[in-house]
C-alpha cells in the first residue's frame, strides 16, 4: 500500500504538467490565429495608408491697377531616397516585377491574384538567393546557439554583400531606364543619360572611399547624399505618368514631391519690392513675399488613400481629406507704368554716368503710397541674373566695383546707410522755423568760419556766397555756413526732437523686411558737441536710407505730416473681395511740423530749380531739374563717399530729392477725408547716384527731370502755366529734330 500512494502522486503531478502545457499550446495557437492576424492586418493596413499634399495656391500679387505680376504653376520634383535604395527587402519588388513580366508564363497568366502570387514568391526567390550559404554543420551550430542568443537567430537572416550589390546596381538601372525620358521633360533642368542617373543614385565613387576609410578604422573624408534632388520642375501631367508606372513597376524610393512655383510676369522689375519665394520650403523670402508671408501662404490641404498590393488606390470609410486654404492676394500701390519709367531712365542715367550703383523712390505726399522704387544692382526675379544698367550678368558671375560677387540682393533704398549731404539742410532749416526762430524770408550770415578748430565754407564758391543772405537762399545754393548759423539758433534737444519726430534715427516704417535704422556719430543722444551737431547740419556725422530722405520730403510736401511709407493698398480674398483694405492705423500718420513751416520750406524748394542768372545769387544748385510750366522744388546733395573709413574727394554719392507738381497750400487733412481718386497728387522723387565724380545737380538732377516729364505725360498733369510748357515741348522737339537734319 505504501508503494502505490507515491506512485499514484507522480502520476497526477505529470498528468496536471501535461495539461497545463497542453493549455498553454493552445492558448498561444488561438492567439496565433486569431488575435494576431487581426493586429497584423491592422499594422499592415495603417503602413499602407498614403498621405497626400495638396498644395494651397499662394495669393497673387497685384500693382495699384490691378494688373497682374505673379501666378502660381503646379509643378513636381522627384528625389530618390537612396536610403530605401539600398534596403534588399525594397529593391527585390522591382527586380521581382522586371523578370517576370518578360516571362511567357506571365503573360498567359490573366488572373491578377495569381500573377500577384507569382511575384511574392518570385520576391521570396531573390530574398533566398540573397541570403549567407551556410553548410550544415554551419547551419546546426546556429540553430543551437539561437536557443540562448537573439543575435544568433539574426544570423540566418544576414545577407551577401556581393549578391546585394548586384541587386543594387540592377536597380538602379531600372530606376534609370523609367526616369531618363522625364529628365528631358523637365522645365528648368537638363537632360541626363541613364549612365549619369546610375552614377547619382549609386555615388559609388564616395561609396568605395567611405568603406575603405570604414576599413581602416578612420572617419570616412566624405558623406553620402540620402535625399537625392534628381528632376526638378515637372509638369502635373508627366508626374502623374510617372507616379503610375512607379507603382505598376513596384520601384520604391522615389519620391515625387508636388508643389507650386512661383512665377513672376515682370521679372525684371520690383525686385526688392516683391521678393522671391524658396522652392525648398515654399516660404517668402525678402520684399512683400516675406514680409506677407502668413498673408499670401495659405495652408496645404491633405488627403490619404491606401494602396493595395498591386498598388492600386482601395476607396476606405477611414480616408481623410483637409481642403487647402489658399492665400490672399495682395493689391500694391505700386504703379507698374511708372515702375517702368523709373527702371529705365535710371539704367540710362547711371550708364551716362559709368556708376553701376543707384536707387529711385516714387512716393504721393499726402497718401505716402510708394508708385516705385529700383535698385541697382537687381536680380532677376525668375533665374537669378544680376541686372546692372549696362546689361545683365549669370547669378554669381557679377563682381562689383570692390571686387566682391555682387548677387544683386541688397535693397540699396531701404538697407543702405549714407551721409545724406546736403538734401539733409532742409532738416535743420524746419527745426528753427518750426520753433519760430527763423523765417525763410529772415536774413542769416553766410560767411566761412571756424567752429570747434574746423573750417565750415562753402569751398571755391565760398566768395560768392559769404557775406549774408537769406534763409531760402541757403537752401537755394545749398550754403554751408549759412544753413549751420540757422541750426545753432536751437538746441541739441530741439534738434535731437526733430530727429526723432521724422524717424530719422529708427528704422523706416516701409513694410519690408531687413530695413537699417538711421544713426549719428555722435552715441551721446542727450548731449552734442557744437562741431558734430554742425557736421549735421549739411548731412555729415549722421547716416540713413534714401527711403529716410524720400519721407523726410513727402513730410514737407504734403504740409508737415509724417506718413508711413504705403506698399499694400488692400488685401483681396481668392475670389477678389476686399479682405482687409489697409488702411492707415493710429500712429501711422502724425503731424511733425506746423503747415506754415512745410509751406516755407516748399517755397525755398521751388527757388533751388531757378534757372533765372539773375536771381538772388545766380540760378539754384538743381536748375537742371526745372521744367517750363511747371512748379518744381528740390534739393541736391553731395556727399564724399566714404570708402574703408576714409572720406574720398573724388567720388561722391549724389542725391536729388524731387517735388512736383508743387503746391504750397496742402491741408493734409482735408485731403485725407476726401475719396482716393479726388485727392491733391503731388510726386516726390528721390533719387541717388552712389560713386561719381558730379554732384547732386549734375549726376541726379537730370534723371529725375526726365522721369517727371514723362510722369507728366503718363497723367495728363496740368502746367501751372501752359504757354510757358507748350513753347518748352516746341523747343524740346525742334531739338531732337537738329540732329535728323
Amino acid at each position: 500500500m505504501r508503494t502505490k500512494l507515491p506512485f499514484a502522486g507522480r502520476c497526477l503531478f505529470l498528468s496536471g504538467l501535461i495539461l497545463g502545457f497542453s493549455a498553454t499550446v493552445a492558448a498561444k495557437l488561438v492567439s496565433l490565429q486569431i488575435t494576431t492576424p487581426a493586429a497584423v492586418d491592422t499594422a499592415s493596413e495603417k503602413s499602407n495608408i498614403e498621405t497626400e499634399i495638396i498644395p494651397a495656391q499662394r495669393g497673387i500679387i497685384l500693382d495699384r491697377n490691378r494688373e497682374v505680376l505673379t501666378n502660381n504653376e503646379l509643378t513636381a520634383e522627384v528625389q530618390i531616397n537612396r536610403h530605401a535604395m539600398r534596403e534588399i527587402d525594397q529593391v527585390t519588388y522591382g527586380l521581382a516585377y522586371n523578370q517576370l513580366i518578360h516571362s511567357e508564363k506571365w503573360q498567359k497568366e490573366t488572373d491578377p491574384e495569381k500573377r500577384e502570387k507569382m511575384l511574392r514568391n518570385r520576391r521570396n526567390e531573390l530574398l533566398e538567393n540573397a541570403k549567407v550559404k551556410y553548410t550544415a554543420e554551419e547551419r546546426d551550430e546556429i540553430h543551437r546557439a539561437s536557443l540562448h542568443d537573439a543575435k544568433a537567430a539574426k544570423l540566418l537572416l544576414k545577407y551577401d554583400e556581393e549578391i546585394c550589390e548586384q541587386y543594387f546596381r540592377a536597380h538602379d538601372k531600372l530606376v534609370a531606364e523609367l526616369l531618363v525620358r522625364f529628365t528631358a521633360a523637365s522645365k528648368t533642368g537638363k537632360a541626363m543619360t541613364q549612365e549619369e542617373i546610375i552614377e547619382k543614385i549609386g555615388q559609388y565613387e564616395k561609396e568605395a572611399i567611405k568603406k575603405a576609410a570604414e576599413a581602416r578604422g578612420e572617419k570616412s573624408p566624405v558623406e553620402l547624399t540620402q535625399l537625392i534632388y534628381l528632376i526638378k520642375d515637372l509638369n502635373p501631367e508627366d508626374a502623374e505618368t510617372l507616379r503610375e508606372m512607379l507603382a505598376a513597376s513596384r520601384i520604391h524610393g522615389v519620391i515625387i514631391q508636388s508643389g507650386m512655383k512661383r512665377n513672376y510676369l515682370v521679372p525684371h522689375m520690383l525686385t526688392h519690392i516683391m521678393g522671391t519665394v524658396k522652392k525648398e520650403t515654399g516660404a517668402g523670402e525678402g520684399g512683400v513675399e516675406g514680409f506677407f508671408n502668413d498673408h499670401l501662404a495659405g495652408n496645404n490641404g491633405r488627403r490619404e488613400f491606401r494602396r493595395n498590393v498591386r498598388g492600386q488606390i482601395v476607396p476606405h470609410a477611414d480616408d481623410r481629406y483637409q481642403a487647402p486654404r489658399h492665400g490672399l492676394n495682395l493689391q500694391l500701390t505700386v504703379d507698374m507704368r511708372i515702375q517702368s519709367i523709373c527702371e529705365e531712365e535710371l539704367d540710362k542715367g547711371l550708364q551716362e554716368l559709368k556708376c553701376p550703383v543707384g536707387c529711385m523712390i516714387v512716393m504721393e505726399a499726402v497718401s505716402g503710397d510708394v508708385l516705385a522704387m529700383v535698385n541697382r544692382p537687381a536680380f532677376n526675379l525668375n533665374n537669378r541674373d544680376i541686372i546692372t544698367p549696362t546689361g545683365t550678368h549669370k547669378y554669381g558671375e557679377f563682381i562689383d566695383r570692390d571686387g566682391k560677387v555682387n548677387n544683386g540682393d541688397f535693397n540699396y533704398a531701404c538697407q543702405t546707410s549714407y551721409e545724406p549731404g546736403s538734401t539733409f539742410k532742409p532738416v535743420a532749416v524746419l527745426t528753427a522755423i518750426d520753433k519760430g526762430k527763423a523765417t525763410i524770408g529772415g536774413y542769416v550770415n553766410s560767411t566761412p568760419f571756424s567752429l570747434g578748430g574746423k573750417l565750415i565754407s562753402d569751398g571755391r564758391r565760398s566768395g560768392r556766397l559769404s557775406g549774408g543772405m537769406t534763409v531760402g537762399c541757403a537752401l537755394k545754393h545749398s550754403c554751408n555756413p549759412a544753413t549751420v548759423n540757422i541750426l545753432m539758433r536751437c538746441s541739441w534737444k530741439e534738434y535731437n526732437s526733430y530727429l526723432d519726430k521724422l524717424g530719422l534715427l529708427d528704422k523706416a516704417r516701409i513694410d519690408l523686411p531687413a530695413v537699417n535704422p538711421g544713426s549719428t556719430r555722435n552715441k551721446n543722444r542727450e548731449a552734442c558737441p557744437p562741431r558734430e551737431m554742425a557736421s549735421m547740419a549739411y548731412g555729415y556725422a549722421i547716416t540713413v536710407s534714401p527711403m529716410h530722405m524720400a519721407q523726410v520730403y513727402t513730410a514737407i510736401a504734403n504740409g508737415g505730416v509724417r506718413v508711413k511709407p504705403r506698399l499694400v493698398d488692400c488685401m483681396l480674398t481668392p475670389d477678389g473681395d476686399v479682405y482687409d483694405e489697409c488702411a492707415p492705423r493710429p500712429g501711422d500718420n502724425e503731424r511733425v511740423m506746423k503747415r506754415s513751416t512745410g509751406n516755407q520750406i516748399l517755397r525755398a524748394l521751388l527757388s533751388v530749380t531757378d534757372p533765372d542768372p539773375k536771381g538772388e545769387k545766380g540760378r539754384g544748385t538743381a536748375h537742371t531739374a526745372h521744367i517750363p510750366g511747371f512748379k518744381v522744388g528740390g534739393k541736391t546733395g553731395t556727399a564724399e563717399k566714404v570708402v574703408n573709413g576714409q572720406y574720398i574727394s573724388k567720388f561722391h554719392v549724389a542725391s536729388f530729392a524731387g517735388i512736383f507738381p508743387l503746391d504750397e497750400n496742402i491741408n493734409w487733412e482735408a485731403e485725407m477725408a476726401k475719396p482716393k481718386n479726388e485727392r491733391k497728387k503731388v510726386y516726390v522723387i528721390f533719387t541717388v547716384v552712389d560713386g561719381v565724380a558730379g554732384g547732386g545737380g549734375t549726376a541726379a538732377a537730370p534723371i529725375f527731370k526726365r522721369v517727371a516729364e514723362r510722369i507728366i505725360q503718363l497723367e495728363n498733369i496740368k502746367p501751372t502755366d501752359p504757354e510757358a510748357y507748350a513753347a518748352y515741348l516746341k523747343k524740346k522737339a525742334a531739338a531732337e529734330e537738329e540732329p535728323k537734319a
